[in-house]
């Protein structure tokens, strides 16, 4: 009878719980805002010349640039009081990651006042590829209770790992001086930072508005952002034909100088959908 007593005071008070609530649905489309950006800067290190009064300085750099795209999402929420509820939602964003600016630069001082040799490398531009990310969240969400309803909703977010293929050609090096004819040539490799990050914890935080359409439909106006923990691919090289001795040594020296890609997963996104309440 102990044991049964919970059970049946429960069964009793849910039909009064259902009808204290409200059951809504929600779909939005949405425009993202990503917040990565990374330059990355890199040489080979000291070149030593054996020639007197000769020096090298050489290094290159290109950027990584996220760019938004559409989302979409859907959320269902239960409210168990008129202005607080439990939401559960799912989001798809897209997300565009570009490298721009990509050059390598060589300066090789000449003794006897000289004038420097100086060659000015401009490489192709990267290609990078980005799965869409696609959080789900359990948060908890308040509103008030006037007819134009202000929203506010926040909690834990889960990502599933994102593939990320970035690929981006590079100047190894000066591998061949020829000082007589004033130039030098200068060695190229691509390098390709490709993996699938593994899936993380996060949090999203999100304000709006729902306007009545009726009894039962709303329009909602929102902005949410997402944040999610920094992801680091490290560089590696995609070759396109054998390496001399020269440039394997140069390239040795110069993964150890590339700074890794860490992807930041944060993004902020405009939304407007509809709304049904049950």
């Amino acid at each position: 009878m102990r044991k049964t007593l919970p059970l049946l005071l429960a069964a009793l008070a849910a039909p009064s719980l259902a009808g204290a609530g409200e059951f809504e649905l929600a779909g939005y489309g949405s425009y993202t805002f990503p917040f990565y950006s990374q330059t990355f800067r890199y040489d080979p290190g000291p070149v030593t010349v054996p020639i007197p009064g000769v020096s090298v300085e050489q290094g290159g750099s290109f950027e990584g640039t996220a760019s938004g795209g559409m989302a979409f999402c859907g959320a269902a929420t239960f409210y168990v009081t008129d202005g607080f509820g439990f939401e559960v939602r799912h989001d798809r964003a897209n997300v565009t990651v570009e490298t721009k600016a990509s050059s390598y630069t060589v300066r090789v001082g000449l003794p006897g006042g000289l004038p420097p040799v100086v060659a000015d490398l401009a490489l192709a531009e990267g290609t990078a590829s980005v799965e869409a990310t696609a959080p789900w969240s359990l948060n908890l969400k308040l509103r008030t209770g006037s007819s134009v309803r202000f929203t506010a909703s926040g909690g834990v977010s889960r990502l599933s790992g994102i593939q990320l293929d970035l690929q981006q050609t590079v100047g190894l090096g000066v591998i061949v001086f020829n000082l007589d004819q004033n130039n030098v040539q200068v060695g190229t490799i691509s390098l390709q930072a490709a993996a699938e990050t593994a899936s993380v914890w996060g949090g999203n935080l999100g304000l709006g508005f729902e306007i009545p359409m009726g009894e039962h439909l709303a329009l909602v106006l929102e902005g949410r952002g997402f944040y999610f923990p920094k992801q680091t691919i490290e560089w590696v090289p995609a070759p396109d034909r054998p390496l001399t001795i020269i440039e394997q040594a140069l390239l040795a020296r110069l993964l150890e100088r590339m700074p890794a890609v860490e992807f930041e997963p944060w993004w902020a996104q405009a939304s407007a959908g509809l709304a049904i309440r049950f």
